[in-house]
């Protein structure tokens, strides 16, 4: 399309608009010059009238005097033909005219631009009646005509006949009408001219907004994702642009999180193949030594072998089980089984219940709760469950002889509660990637039976409740993690 770009249409609209305008000034122009026209000849004949009066007796004893009114007409074809003049009695009805016979189409003449004109405040150009034209007006020049008797009637001048209608239309074709119009349309195309040139300066950025936009996106989506509007005058099209660059920034920002979450996927797809194919391959590998060994193998080395299986299946069906629960957990936008309950009893019950597997291991595993601490608002089921993974990464990295203490605290209104351990602690460069998903653990933790999911667990569940977990750790002294809940 030829008018597809802003420019295009906005040239469009100013060459429309400038023809309007040329056209409104030449009928303007030629509309002006007649009724200047008209003025001056009214204004410079305007006594005209009064000095035929003053000169010729036309009326006498109401009656016309015919030999001067014939002379006079003589007289004025011969010096001017162009006016026409009317003898009127008092009421406006002509009594005789210098025209030929049929060409007066009117009888009588207003009188109300006559009194006008003759009373002296009259506004130029006046216009009367035309007698040779029923709808048409002219500019005149009249005059009383009276005696010792009174007012007799008027004469009535008509300065442009139909002999200067025919003049006037021939005025269009005049040099200076010619060069007016040449200068006119010089002055158009001048401002057309200089109109693109000021659009083409202010649509500049918009063209300079549209290629960076475009190269930004690119042609097959490969585009440069640093290049940003670089406007700074705060008007609207640097607004815009401003608005694009926020727009940019989320979108870079976006991309860079869906390549990182591709990242991870493909790391967390290649850590589950990993940790699932181990249980499977060493549960396999006894099972087929199991089948094809039974009859040389003794009971009790059956049941080893059995055990073993069992061992890693079970640890296989942990390990679904946390894959299955982090997906839920991450498929939730909000807790879902939200009530109150006390955070210390949950946190006694949780003790309770690891207070066996702490003395299998020889840890020492105490709690010391704030009878003072207010209720907490959440899901309970989830807070037990990331209770119950701090508890287990505690026992799993805390040698015998060592001590897990929980604690239950306020302040500043909110619940703080406290997992610290004495196990092997946590390298400086290691604490942030802990929280990761398949992390895979130092020398310092090596030979967890974990799948590096429960940590993770822990930090989406307190993401559901609005906190944050924090991490504080010294290698070969132990490992604090602890949280907030707010009252």
């Amino acid at each position: 399309m030829m008018f597809r770009t802003l420019y295009s249409r906005l040239a469009l609209t100013l060459f429309v608009l400038l023809c309007l305008v040329g056209v409104i000034l030449i009928h303007v122009i030629g509309h002006s010059s007649t009724l200047y026209q008209q003025e001056v000849a009214q204004k410079l004949n305007r006594e005209l009238a009064t000095h035929i009066v003053a000169e010729q007796p036309l009326i006498q004893n109401r009656q016309i005097n015919r030999q001067a009114l014939d002379d006079l007409f003589h007289q004025l074809m011969v010096i001017n033909p162009s006016i026409e003049l009317y003898l009127l009695d008092e009421n406006g009805k002509v009594l005789g005219y210098s025209a030929p016979e049929g060409k007066v189409k009117r009888t009588r003449v207003a009188l109300e631009p006559v009194r006008e004109f003759l009373g002296g405040n009259a506004r130029f150009p006046l216009k009367g009646d035309d007698p040779r034209n029923p709808d048409g007006r002219k500019v005149f020049s009249a005059a009383r005509i009276v005696d010792r008797d009174g007012l007799q009637g008027y004469l009535y001048i008509v300065l442009g006949g139909e002999q200067y209608d025919h003049v006037a239309q021939m005025i269009g074709d005049s040099y200076i009408l010619d060069i007016a119009l040449v200068v006119l349309l010089v002055a158009l195309v001048a401002a057309l001219t200089g109109g693109l040139a000021v659009f083409a300066l202010q649509t500049r950025r918009l063209r300079m907004l549209g290629n960076v936009m475009r190269r930004y996106a690119g042609e097959r989506g490969n585009g440069s994702l640093t290049v940003r509007y670089p406007g700074n005058t705060n008007d609207e099209v640097d607004v815009l642009g401003q608005q694009f660059n926020v727009m940019a920034d989320k979108i870079t920002s976006q991309i860079q999180e869906l390549r990182q979450m591709d990242d991870v996927r493909r790391e967390m797809v290649a850590n589950i193949s990993h940790d699932l194919r181990t249980p499977l391959t060493t549960m396999r590998g006894y099972l087929e030594t199991l089948q094809l060994k039974q009859a040389d193998l003794s009971r009790d080395e059956q049941q080893q072998y059995l055990q073993t299986a069992l061992s890693h299946s079970q640890q296989l069906g942990r390990m679904v089980e946390e894959l299955f629960e982090l997906a839920r957990l991450d498929s939730c936008e909000s807790v879902v089984f939200s009530e109150t309950f006390s955070m210390c009893e949950l946190v006694q019950d949780v003790t309770q219940k690891f207070q066996l597997r702490a003395r299998e291991k020889s840890i020492r595993l105490d709690a010391s709760l704030n009878p003072d601490a207010p209720l907490v608002h959440g899901d309970i089921a989830m807070m037990q469950r990331a209770l119950e993974n701090l508890l287990e990464n505690g026992l799993r990295h805390t040698p015998a002889g060592g001590r897990i203490h929980i604690g239950v605290d306020v302040d500043s209104g909110n619940i703080v509660v406290q997992v610290t351990d004495t196990g092997c602690g946590i390298p400086a460069g290691d604490v942030p990637r802990i929280f990761e998903r398949f992390y895979q653990q130092d020398k310092n933790r090596s030979g967890s039976s974990g799948a590096g999911l429960g940590l993770a667990i822990v930090k989406r569940i307190l993401e559901l409740h609005g906190s944050v977990i924090d991490v504080r750790s010294e290698l070969e002294r132990g490992t604090t993690f602890s949280f907030r809940l707010p009252a």
